[in-house]
């Protein structure tokens, strides 16, 4: 058998590159996304950590501030570096012990300044704190990287003044004369990667817990993103807390009543690691294309190294800067769902910066000014009550959203998006083995009636009026022929809302996969066809279970969407299909996990996910379509449904 080629050192579209692919992933496919990636010399603003600590002890520093009559307190650390160009994104937890005797992690703003950093701590006595310092800029692009002399500069080999190993400098920087800081992969020092990382949904005001696929000893802080749209108002998610059970298990608490998507990153870096000589001659570099590319602790034999004994390996995911954004807003409390360039597989990671009260602050995922202010009093503001109050994120359809308290003037937000995701990285037990015929229950309406409804599918909830289907004899379909719907509901309301059934897996399939053939013929409409999943009640639309939509010619461009209402409890991609093409579609629900991909007829099925995200939804249901629209036009055909509920894929006839 065949290895999968992981590792490309040298030429590649025309320029000397490293570049490494995740196990599975063939590193010579121009058309590998980010995340298929472990590291690519390529990649711009490749993230590198200046300086970091799980456990930072010592004197704490206060200052404070007035705001609507109040005197407010802040207490911090800090942490000083060699000055830089720029303010560095950093980010900051309290960590302390709770009763339970649980080391705990609660995310705190950061201020971030060009020779130093300050972390909140809070007004208790024994928090310590964890941070981590990255020599990447906050507010801006880094405009070094520009300067790239036409190639990616890096050394395999002996350095003149570091000695043998493998050496990558961030673009535009001289591999053999930089300085450390510039270094984005090496044998000195680790890179920051991802350890692991997922997502859950946490429903209101609800404490998550995550049992880990890994084992964590050393209980390293855990990076919270919450991917709630909280329309107008701005708090959410303030002072996100984990809590390590054990060395495989967390709990997340979150100071937010609202039901939400919760991501989590656990780093694989060690902030104690101190570079130096090896005592003996010793393999630290591994290039394989088994195991791809790995790079061990000094005085370690890279090739018998432990996964805790080594610096990189390319089954974890390095991270880079491919996008920013910059808000300078000046009486307008609301940016409504900017669009991203960035499209991984879910909500992107990302560092966010907010400049008020003189600095500029810094957090991961989101940020919340309302609680800049952990001291007095005991209790935070309320939302609206104090005029540096602040919100920003991004939600699982990919849109950054941020809002300001009404008496904000001029607040300045700067977002660095990470072209990666943390949600559902590793599918390895998605499936408990390959598509089985005999166990998927499936139509290709090769025994329908040109002209009549299928058999076997049935109209639910407004049985007697609105949306039906019929079966066209449309000659490029799998058998000749295809059902689509006619009339439609128009815009969903509990009064107009029907479903057509497919009525062989029952009504209470919960967990599942599903493989549907579809090609778009007409447009615009929102949602030419909705594949549900879970549909359990004659509720409105937006209350559905699980709704699978691919739509275009409408505002939000060409997208891929699936949740029960286009808010933050459902995900979207961009994807650029094509009318009159054939495509196949699967969808896959378990649990609050939710995964779709799509692909054009007669290729391979792709071995990753356009779409993964969490979300909320009924128990169980039946699964069908529906589809928006008041008219007879004749939007989309469905050749072909397949559904498996045995914990394998759905069978279809692919290639």
């Amino acid at each position: 058998m065949a290895l999968t080629p992981r590792v490309l050192l040298g030429l590649f579209e025309g320029e000397g590159r490293l570049r490494v692919s995740r196990p599975g992933f063939d590193v010579t496919d121009p058309t590998l996304g980010n995340e298929q990636l472990a590291f690519d010399s390529a990649w711009p603003e490749i993230l590198s950590v200046l300086a970091a600590s799980w456990q930072l002890s010592g004197s704490v520093s206060s200052e404070a501030w007035s705001a609507d009559g109040v005197t407010y307190t802040r207490k911090y650390r800090s942490v000083t570096f060699a000055t830089l160009p720029w303010e560095p994104i950093c980010i900051g937890w309290a960590r302390q012990i709770n009763i339970s005797g649980q080391v705990t992690y609660t995310q705190t703003p950061s201020a971030s300044y060009v020779d130093h950093c300050t972390f909140t701590v809070g007004a208790s006595s024994g928090v310590d704190t964890a941070y981590i310092i990255f020599a990447n800029p906050l507010t801006q692009a880094d405009s070094r990287e520009a300067d790239n002399g036409g190639s990616y500069n890096l050394l395999a080999g002996v350095h003149p003044t570091r000695g043998p190993g493998l050496f990558v400098p961030r673009r535009g920087a001289d591999v053999l004369s930089c300085a450390d800081r510039d270094l984005r992969l090496t044998i000195e020092r680790p890179p920051f990667q991802i350890a692991e990382a997922g997502a859950v949904w946490r429903t209101a005001s609800a404490t998550v817990t995550v049992n880990l696929r890994g084992s964590y000893p050393d209980y390293p802080p855990v990076i919270i993103m919450a991917s709630e749209d909280r329309g107008s108002a701005p708090s959410v998610a303030a002072g996100p807390t984990v809590a390590w059970v054990d060395a495989s298990t967390i709990q997340i608490e979150i100071s937010s009543s609202n039901a939400q998507a919760i991501q989590y990153i656990i780093p694989a870096y060690d902030p104690a690691y101190v570079h130096g000589a090896d005592a003996a001659s010793t393999p630290r570099v591994l290039v394989d294309q088994t195991v791809g590319l790995a790079i061990s602790k000094r005085n370690v034999d890279v090739r018998v190294a432990s996964d805790s004994n080594l610096l990189f390996r390319a089954t974890r995911s390095a991270l880079h800067v491919p996008e920013r954004k910059a808000v300078n807003n000046a009486g307008t409390a609301v940016i409504n769902k900017t669009a991203l360039t960035t499209n991984p597989v879910g909500p992107p990671i990302a560092f966010f910066g907010a400049y008020r009260l003189g600095r500029w602050w810094s957090a991961a995922g989101g940020i919340d000014m309302q609680n800049a202010a952990l001291g007095a009093p005991s209790s935070l503001p309320s939302p609206g009550a104090i005029n540096y109050e602040m919100f920003a994120t991004i939600n699982q359809e990919k849109r950054l959203r941020a809002a300001w308290a009404a008496g904000n003037s001029t607040p300045n937000l700067r977002a660095a998006i990470i072209d990666h995701s943390a949600t559902l990285l590793d599918d390895g037990d998605l499936y408990s083995g390959p598509a089985l015929q005999a166990e998927s229950a499936y139509d290709d309406f090769s025994g329908a009636t040109v002209g009549s409804a299928p058999p076997g599918w049935t109209r639910r909830y407004q049985a007697t009026t609105g949306m039906a289907v019929v079966t066209n004899a449309v000659a490029s379909a799998l058998t000749g022929k295809a059902i689509r719907v006619t009339i439609g509901f128009g815009t969903p309301s509990a009064s107009t809302y029907a479903e057509i059934s497919f009525d062989a897996p029952g009504s209470a399939v919960a967990d599942g996969d599903i493989l549907a053939g579809i090609r778009m013929v007409n447009g615009p409409i929102v949602f030419p066809m909705e594949i549900m999943f879970r549909r359990s009640a004659a509720a409105t639309h937006q209350a559905a279970g699980i709704v699978c939509d691919v739509s275009g010619g409408v505002a939000s461009g060409q997208r891929l969407w699936f949740g029960p209402t286009y808010d933050a409890a459902a995900g979207a991609a961009d994807y650029a299909w094509a009318y009159d093409t054939w495509y196949w579609l699967r969808l896959n629900v378990k649990g609050s996990q939710r995964r779709m991909k799509i692909w054009p007829r007669g290729t391979a099925e792709p071995a990753f996910w356009n779409l993964a995200f969490v979300g909320p939804g009924s128990a169980s249901g039946y699964v069908g379509l529906t589809q928006w629209g008041t008219t007879s036009t004749a939007y989309a055909y469905l050749d072909f449904f397949s559904i498996c509920t045995t914990g394998r894929p759905a069978w279809g006839p692919l290639p």
